[in-house]
C-alpha cells in the first residue's frame, strides 16, 4: 500500500495524490492528456477545493474530465460540463460525474490497460445483494505535501 500523509513541518502547499487502493497506484496524466494508473513516487497532484466539484491537476488550469461511458478520462479545461466530480458511495470510495442522460459514470480502471475510464457506478448503494466487485472503481484523494 502506498503510504502518503501530511508532515507537519513541511512548507510545501498540502495538495491530494489520486490513489486506486486495489492496484496500489496513483493516477498520472501521460503526455495525450490521458489519465492513468502509475507508480506513486511519480505521482501527480491534484488540487480540490473544501466545497468544490473540480479535481484540478496542480500547477494548471486543467480539470479532470470524462469524454463519456467507456472512453479515457483526460485533463482538460475545467469550464467543460463534464469536469464535476462526487462522492457516490457511502464509503467514499467511488468519484462519480453525470452523463447526459444523468446516469452517475464512475471513474474505473480499464481491465485491459493502466487507462482510467469512466463506467456506470457499480454498488454505490452498500446494497449487500450487489454481486459486483466495485473495488475496479475505488479511488481515494489522499492530501499530501510531502
Amino acid at each position: 500500500m502506498c503510504v502518503l500523509d501530511v508532515e507537519p513541518n513541511s512548507k510545501a502547499p498540502i495538495v491530494n495524490i489520486l490513489y486506486h487502493p486495489l492496484s496500489g497506484q496513483c493516477v498520472q496524466v501521460n503526455d495525450k492528456n490521458e489519465v492513468e494508473l502509475g507508480r506513486c513516487e511519480t505521482k501527480t497532484r491534484w488540487v480540490r477545493a473544501e466545497n468544490e466539484t473540480k479535481i484540478i491537476l496542480h500547477g494548471t488550469k486543467k480539470c479532470l474530465t470524462t469524454t463519456g461511458e467507456g472512453l479515457p478520462v483526460i485533463v482538460s479545461d475545467c469550464e467543460r460540463n463534464n469536469s464535476s466530480w462526487r462522492s457516490a458511495s457511502l464509503s467514499k470510495l467511488h468519484l462519480a460525474t453525470m452523463n447526459q442522460q444523468q446516469e452517475q459514470l464512475c471513474l474505473q480502471k480499464d481491465s485491459n490497460s493502466s487507462t482510467i475510464v469512466t463506467s456506470k457506478c457499480i454498488c454505490i448503494k452498500d446494497d449487500s445483494l450487489c454481486l459486483d466487485d466495485p473495488q475496479s472503481q475505488w479511488f481515494q484523494l489522499v492530501q499530501t505535501n510531502v
